[in-house]
């Protein structure tokens, strides 16, 4: 291994020259392929022109540091490189205090496809590359791309560029420098201090121009001493499609009056316009001070985060700073506005559990963490923080992260926009209060409902039936955010509000109207549905046809999600859709919503001509009702015949909307003896209060039923072997002997909040309940219970399923 010994000093040759570098040759050559530079001397003494090319020979290790002179031109770059095959080639600074590579006051450099290294016992200020202008002007162009940088011994708490794998850095000057077109792209660093990416000025309160063009995509970041990316004093940056993980354990500042911050977040951004962030993951960040995944920090205007996820970070997801003072920084003051929080994904936020390493916050721990009061901005288009279309999941044992969170406390001033999240929170955290002004709509809050639980006047509080919730099945095709992802069965498909300005798509690339409503949460699709215009959205009928009959309609009115629904006639009325492509011998789900214009008067939702009985379930109620069928094709068959029919003899109409048809990877029912037909209550149990029996009468199906007494009175059965974090759809029969009074089928112990609904009919009515276990749940208690009245309530009929 040759050493960094300087070299005399070279002159360029003719533009578009090719230099090789071979540090494992024995003699120091002339820079040609054939007789190579053996030593980073040599390319130190060397001033570069446009079109030149420095190539380092691939499997070898130089020694030093690397600061090549010259300049590259538009549209003709000096680049940094390899040549032959075998390992990048690697340049160790060997624990140099400064940059592994070095730019400075130039421009036009492309720099890829090496491995940098500056390991040491004890922090300085290091980088892998740094690229300094003090020029007092504008420099362009520099492009760092498919480099492995690691093992970059800086400050944890020093400054950001000159403690970075790749730092950009606009230097104190008048007139005022700054950077254009910034490329830092498909790059890995592990363990480097402080930052991987940064792209600022030398310090805060330092200059006020803004670098353009600055893009940072598709790099991975793991254990960085503090923060991961960071752009600072910029206009237009995109921060894109990259991934970190286990950033934030070190604190350590360089020597006393110099600049210090143990505070670090994910990815972030201070004193800059119109930054986009998305596609990004971030994980186990562990500082304790801030701790989040994302930050919009001090005098930003127009940020906007999409399309992430966000992890087991300490302090959680998104941290939002408030305006505040910065010797020299004028725009620290000003509060950050037009920030735009959507279609995002936090899984398990506000905590380590999971992480190889975790921290103890210090300033606690919130989803959305405001460190005071909500910054807002009179004036501006977008004055207040607009958070809508997340999707957030909480399922940790005894996790208490808060949703809405400020170190100020419980109540905060300032107004926020708050719509279409989605919120799934078996925790105990809840959300601070806000000014009057704040909008709080069409979110759905699942599990835990804390007494500071926004009011909402259309929230949806079932559960949002997430593919894969927590990632906790390894073996589901659905994991990182695609976890999130719904069934077709889902209460978010077309439940959230209209929002004009929307981006347009969602998470998942799926479109997301303007003008139609969009799911709740990150998702907008339709959960792989396999029935067509599910929800009648078009406004028209087709694929679905008339059933035989009087006619039906889509009509604007009546509609359980979205605008339209089916609207039958009084009688005999109703539309089948025809399926096919299905698989012989497969369980599906069909479920639907159904309603009557007059009570006690029946809709029927249901299938056939799939290769086994025709099934159906009846509606009779006025108020909306899902209804869920199973039904297995025959052994050659591929379609079937899925409908909403009015039946015969009624006077008012029927209504049926958000149809959902999806195939089942098992079937198997979890509850034992679920229809009673064994004569005995066994394994079911007796509800404390009055004993109920098995009875040979009042049966939906088969002989036998469950018969409660008056009163305080059921059964229950504590279901075992489940799936922890699993998605089960639970369904019951159930009905009164005394119309009006009550009888509820429901499910508790599952790690969530106790979920029942209640018939009060004569005639059995289904009682559908989809629910998720706990984290660390594998069993529920599934019931009947009458609670009280005059006569007796009936149950039959049980299923348990879990969902694919």
């Amino acid at each position: 291994m040759a050493g960094a010994l300087l070299a005399p000093a070279h002159t360029a040759l003719a533009a578009g020259t090719n230099y090789y570098v071979d540090c494992s040759a024995a003699g120091n050559g002339s820079g040609t392929q054939a007789s190579p530079w053996n030593a980073v001397g040599s390319v130190n003494g060397t001033t570069f022109a446009a079109g030149d090319s420095i190539l380092f020979k691939a499997g070898t290790t130089c020694t030093g540091q690397l600061s090549p002179g010259g300049s590259g031109a538009s549209g003709s770059n000096i680049s940094i490189s390899s040549y032959g095959s075998g390992a990048k080639p690697v340049i160790d600074a060997a624990g140099a205090t400064g940059a592994v590579v070095k730019l400075l006051n130039q421009q036009y450099w492309d720099i890829g496809g090496l491995e940098l290294i500056d390991n040491a016992s004890s922090p300085a200020y290091r980088s892998g590359v740094l690229a300094e202008n003090s020029s007092g002007g504008v420099l362009h162009h520099i492009r760092v791309h498919d480099m492995y940088i690691h093992n970059i011994v800086g400050y944890g708490g020093g400054w950001y560029s000159t403690n970075a794998g790749v730092g950009v850095q606009t230097d104190h000057t008048t007139p005022v420098s700054t950077w254009d077109d910034i490329v830092v792209e498909n790059n890995t660093f592990d363990h480097v201090d402080r930052i991987a990416v940064a792209v600022t000025p030398d310090g805060d309160g330092q200059g006020t121009g803004l670098t353009t063009g600055t893009v940072i995509r598709n790099n991975t970041m793991t254990y960085d001493g503090a923060d991961d990316i960071l752009v600072v004093k910029n206009d237009g940056a995109l921060i894109d499609g990259n991934k970190a993980g286990y950033g934030g354990a070190k604190h350590t500042c360089p020597p006393s009056g110099q600049y210090c911050n143990g505070a670090s977040a994910g990815i972030w951004m201070s004193g800059s316009s119109n930054t986009v962030v998305q596609n990004n993951e971030v994980y186990c960040h562990i500082n304790g001070a801030d701790g989040t995944g994302y930050d919009v920090d001090w005098g930003n205007h127009n940020t906007t985060f999409q399309y992430n996820y966000s992890h087991q970070n300490l302090g959680g997801f998104m941290l939002v700073m408030p305006p505040f003072t910065i010797a020299n920084e004028p725009t620290s003051t000003v509060p950050s506005d037009g920030t735009v929080i959507r279609y995002n994904i936090s899984e398990n936020d506000g905590t380590n559990v999971g992480c190889p390493a975790s921290g103890t916050p210090t300033h606690g721990s919130g989803v959305f963490h405001f460190v005071g009061n909500i910054p807002n901005k009179s004036g501006s288009s977008v004055a207040v923080p607009l958070i809508y279309n997340n999707s957030v999941y909480i399922n940790k044992s005894g996790l208490n992260t808060p949703i809405l969170y400020s170190r100020k406390g419980s109540s905060v001033t300032g107004t926020l926009s708050f719509q279409n999240n989605a919120v799934f929170n078996y925790g105990t955290g809840g959300y601070f209060t806000t000014s009057s002004g704040s909008v709080y709509s069409n979110n759905l809050f699942y599990g835990n409902h804390p007494s500071s639980e926004p009011a909402d006047s259309a929230k949806v509080t079932a559960d949002p039936e997430f593919r894969n919730p927590g990632n906790a099945d390894s073996s589901s095709s659905y994991t990182g955010e695609n976890a999130y992802q719904v069934h077709p069965s889902s209460p978010v498909i077309r439940a959230g509000a209209v929002i004009s300005d929307n981006g347009g798509k969602d998470a998942f690339g799926n479109t997301v109207s303007s003008t139609a409503a969009p799911n709740i949460g990150a998702y907008n699709g339709t959960g792989g549905n396999l029935l067509s215009n599910a929800g009648f959205e078009t406004g028209a009928l087709s694929p679905w046809t008339q059933a035989s009959g009087n006619p039906s309609s889509v009509t604007g009115s009546g509609a359980h999600t979205g605008g339209y629904a089916l609207t039958t006639t009084a009688s005999s009325s109703g539309a089948n859709q025809a399926l096919t492509g299905l698989s012989p011998n497969t369980t599906y789900l069909l479920t639907g919503w159904a309603k009557v214009a007059t009570a006690g008067e029946t809709l029927a939702i249901g299938v056939k001509n799939f290769g086994g009985t025709e099934t159906y379930t009846n509606i009779a109620t006025t108020s909306y009702t899902q209804a869920a069928i199973l039904f297995t094709t025959g052994s050659s068959s591929t379609t079937a015949t899925v409908y909403c029919w009015k039946n015969a003899g009624g006077s008012g109409a029927g209504y049926c909307d958000d149809l959902a048809v999806e195939p089942l990877s098992s079937a198997a029912n979890a509850i034992t003896n679920p229809g009673f037909e064994s004569g005995a209550l066994t394994p079911w149990a007796q509800s404390t209060g009055t004993a109920s029996s098995v009875v040979a009468s009042n049966a939906r199906t088969g002989t036998y039923a469950l018969q409660t007494g008056v009163s305080a009175s059921g059964a229950i059965q504590t279901v075992g072997g489940l799936t922890s974090s699993g998605t089960y759809l639970l369904a019951g029969w159930a009905k009164v002997a005394t119309a009006g009074e009550e009888v509820s089928v429901g499910v508790k112990s599952f790690g969530g909040t106790e979920t029942y609904l209640r018939a009060s009919t004569t005639s059995y009515a289904q009682q559908p309940i989809f629910f998720t276990t706990g984290a660390t749940t594998t069993s529920a208690g599934v019931y009947c219970y009458k609670n009280a009245g005059s006569a007796a309530g009936y149950c039959d009929d049980y299923t348990l399923i879990k969902l694919p």
